[in-house]
């Protein structure tokens, strides 16, 4: 009777784990249909975790033809993750800093000293508040261009630079952009600030498509950069990445970490892409980056 029972046992587990990995698969089709549904892109973020389950699966599974799909499913989706883990070869035509500040930091000086000392033609600022934004004066002395776009007393974007702005700077209507086109060494170039909410459940819709219609009125070299709340193969980034006719800057480091799950939320797009290293959290929540790129 127990060995009956165990086989039983072990025949409901492997069910089990066959159907979650048949669920798994549903969820990462739905994941790549962005366009269909913004929750896709929420959905979209749990791509690894996925694509484990589906290997997992494909364990479990006794039929060559299941097994298979899964393990073609499977693998697949990690190598979709995977490749925005690699290095790529710094860039030579501008470096950027890019930072969360968060709203409550209270280490501003340590910030304009790291910023500073990175040597950097410009800095992006998200989550700028009445509290931080003395950072603002601190660094006016090296970075005397400056772009703030003030959504609330809590989140203004900055595009801070050594260069002279080139063009009108602007921002978007809802809370996601601040843009400035600066006279990089003669040739213009539009640099983006940006902190978009969270995605879906998230009311951000009217955020995303003011994203998309600002970056789609930009001609020329455009580097974005800043708090995109997503992960970089969302769909949020990939629409964002052929709108600007960039690539995702690499490799991809976590720049949050929440309830001890380490988050890639920060990135920089740049036409020719380049490399990213994390700095200090210096009071904030969100790592700075900074990032060398090629137009």
């Amino acid at each position: 009777m127990t060995r009956n029972v165990k086989a039983a046992t072990k025949r409901i587990m492997r069910i089990a784990v066959i159907l979650a990995g048949l669920l798994s698969m549903v969820a990462l089709a739905f994941g790549w249909a962005a366009s269909l549904h913004r929750a896709a892109d929420t959905v979209a973020m749990l791509r690894p975790i996925l694509g484990l389950v589906i290997l997992l699966a494909a364990l479990a599974a006794r039929g060559p033809a299941l097994r298979l799909m899964f393990m073609v499913t499977g693998g697949l989706s990690l190598v979709s993750v995977l490749i925005f883990l690699l290095p790529q070869a710094p860039g030579t035509d501008m470096r950027l800093y890019s930072k969360n500040v968060w709203f409550g930091n209270e280490q501003t000086t340590a910030l304009a000293e790291d910023i500073t000392a990175a040597q950097v033609d410009v800095v992006m600022l998200q989550e700028l508040s009445g509290q931080n934004r003395g950072i603002i004066d601190q660094l006016t002395p090296d970075f005397p261009h400056q772009h703030i776009c003030k959504f609330s007393e809590w989140s203004a974007m900055a595009v801070l630079s050594k260069h002279p702005f080139a063009a009108q700077s602007l921002c978007t209507g809802q809370r996601a952009l601040a843009a400035a086109r600066i006279d990089l060494h003669g040739q213009p170039v539009w640099v983006v600030s940006t902190h978009i909410p969270w995605p879906w459940p998230f009311e951000n819709a009217d955020a995303e498509t003011s994203t998309e219609a600002l970056l789609s009125s930009l001609t020329g070299p455009i580097v974005v950069a800043g708090d995109f709340n997503t992960f970089p193969w969302s769909g949020r980034l990939q629409r964002i990445r052929r709108i600007t006719d960039t690539r995702i800057a690499g490799l991809t480091r976590p720049t949050l970490t929440y309830r001890h799950v380490p988050l890639p939320l920060d990135h920089v797009l740049a036409p020719g892409g380049g490399s990213v290293t994390n700095r200090p959290l210096l009071g904030g929540d969100h790592h700075g980056i900074v990032a060398d790129v090629s137009l």
